[in-house]
């Protein structure tokens, strides 16, 4: 039996729906045999900040924070500038922490749609997620609360493939691609991402994970 080493990733989430998928993600990882690594997720529901804090001194690590913009809103657009100015600050805790960022503009759902489908067209809210969710995964959820549930979610989970993960990588590159085109990233405490929706990098850390280990 062949001995894999374990390679470490570790989040920081918004919420439950980004920590099941990551969960996701894993278990269709470790269900290919021909993988050269473990996966191993340290996965946390807090704050950048938080997260850092717990970390401890002597272990150097990359952290993915894994957040959402919601919307044009100015109260939620200071709130997502906030979470970067809080990433840049958790740097200089003296520890050897780097934070990479993992966003999607306007919610994480599109990164769940680009498994099925893609979505290159503006949404004006979050809600409007619901309707290409309920089309591409054959369910009748009448609102985003129900979606989230962790019974309804996990649904949603099962049918998502590590082929499906591939081509979402592939769609949401297309997106960065266009959003390229259109003209530069904005740049916030070091960290860059685009205000127009859609847009992502959440992709990129999986990429890697799926690089690292082989599948």
């Amino acid at each position: 039996m062949r001995r894999l080493q374990n390679n470490k990733y570790f989040f920081s989430v918004e919420g439950e729906t980004e920590e099941l998928y990551f969960k996701h993600l894993k278990k269709l990882i470790l269900a290919e045999e021909g993988r050269i690594a473990n996966p191993v997720f340290v996965i946390q529901k807090d704050s950048p900040a938080k997260v850092a804090k717990k970390i401890p001194m002597i272990l150097p690590c990359t952290i993915t924070a894994v957040f959402d913009v919601e919307d044009a809103d100015a109260d939620h657009r200071k709130r997502f500038e906030n979470t970067l100015k809080e990433m840049s600050e958790a740097e200089k805790l003296g520890k050897s922490i780097k934070f990479d960022l993992g966003y999607s503009n306007i919610d994480f759902e599109l990164w769940i749609i680009l498994h099925k489908k893609d979505l290159f067209g503006n949404v004006g809210s979050k809600a409007q997620y619901l309707k290409n969710i309920n089309q591409i995964f054959g369910t009748k959820f009448e609102a985003l609360r129900e979606y989230k549930t962790e019974r309804n979610f996990s649904q949603i989970l099962s049918k998502i493939t590590l082929d499906d993960v591939k081509a979402a990588i592939e769609r949401a590159e297309k997106i960065t691609k266009q959003r390229m085109s259109e003209g530069n990233p904005i740049r916030t405490c070091g960290y860059e991402w685009f205000d127009k929706n859609p847009a992502l990098s959440v992709h990129c850390v999986i990429k890697k994970i799926l690089s690292e280990c082989g599948v």
